[in-house]
């Protein structure tokens, strides 16, 4: 479950809650911009900014602003004797934004529900938050720079997001004494595992806590099933050799990890199709040459072939598959976040 579906499940529930979101940092500090955490009116909290003093404080922060029903932006700061007491190795500082989300304005429930599907269809979006003296509005941008929601304040600036949100800083604009706080609604990445083997089943579970969408596809229904994937999609395709459509996108990781040599040459072909933002194939060395050898007298060149991963994940003297999963998963981290800071810039 993602945060926004959180946050709309418990506005459905007829409760508030503060959306507490790291808006800018600099320096070390333990999670970074974009960063965010729902806080409950009893300072249970789903997600993290980072522990220690600084989530302490945002959660005193956040149960304070459920109890005035008022939103604000705070600054932190961690420097070394902080850092020190708090048994964290991080000294930075920057701002938090406690977002109060009232069950009974119908505009938040709006708003999470237009982040929520955002996030499940892999669409981009931005959650604009307006802070001004007392009063706090928010509006959606989707990725056709479609506004939802209520603001009433600056023509120009609605202007600007209907002209194209990406063209602004993420934070923040201020105009007749209005700041504007733009974030990115993140989604964290579909992860397409072919095969469904030992080494698939444990990155699959990994995958999962790392908060990668997984689907699994194999041609034998005995093992791309739910017993085996709980917590993923499976398909089950009539053979690897002719995959077909299947939506891949900048946001789609495509993991190769079938039973046998031919299978992947024939999913890494059809990957090497696709505008897949990620893939990566497990094997050893030797057969790794044999399948690029057959790809080239296929037409595909050296600068496709730079596009994969193999041997897939990071190098680690893995042996075991949740050893071998574990090194996929991390390669995976360091993907994705290098992808989400090219975004930033």
């Amino acid at each position: 479950m993602n945060i926004y579906e959180e946050g709309l499940r418990i506005l459905k529930d007829k409760k508030s809650f503060v959306l507490a979101s790291i808006v800018s940092s600099t320096g070390s500090t333990p999670r970074a911009k974009g960063t965010q955490m729902i806080i409950r009116e009893d300072g249970t909290i789903f997600g993290t900014v980072g522990g220690g003093k600084m989530e302490a404080s945002c959660i005193e922060n956040g149960v304070n602003s459920i109890k005035n029903k008022k939103s604000f932006v705070y600054e932190f700061n961690l420097d070394s004797k902080d850092a020190y007491k708090s048994e964290m190795v991080c000294g930075g500082n920057g701002e938090i934004l406690i977002n109060y989300m009232d069950y009974e304005d119908e505009n938040n429930l709006l708003i999470m529900k237009e982040a929520t599907e955002a996030v499940k269809n892999h669409k981009k979006g931005w959650i604009v938050t307006v802070l001004k003296e007392n009063k706090k509005e928010m509006i959606f941008v989707d990725d056709e720079n479609k506004l939802t929601g209520e603001y009433t304040g600056s023509q120009l600036m609605k202007s600007k997001l209907s002209n194209g949100i990406e063209r602004l800083s993420i934070h923040s604009d201020a105009i007749d004494d209005e700041m504007f706080i733009m974030q990115k609604v993140h989604t964290m990445g579909k992860a397409y595992i072919f095969g469904a083997g030992h080494v698939s089943k444990e990155t699959a579970a990994i995958l999962d806590i790392i908060e990668f969408e997984t689907i699994v596809l194999d041609d034998r229904n005995e093992f791309a099933n739910k017993d085996r994937f709980p917590n993923s999609h499976t398909i089950v395709l009539d053979t690897l050799e002719e995959i077909g459509d299947l939506g891949i996108d900048d946001d789609s990781y495509i993991l190769i990890i079938t039973r046998g040599h031919l299978y992947d040459y024939n999913v890494l072909n059809w990957a090497l199709k696709t505008d897949a933002y990620y893939i990566g194939m497990i094997g050893s060395q030797s057969k790794i040459n044999m399948t690029y050898e057959k790809l080239k007298a296929d037409g595909f060149t050296e600068n496709d072939l730079k596009r994969v991963h193999s041997p897939i994940g990071i190098k680690l003297d893995a042996k075991t598959p949740g050893e071998i999963a574990v090194s996929i998963a991390a390669e995976l981290i360091n993907e994705r976040s290098a992808k989400e800071r090219r975004m930033e810039k």
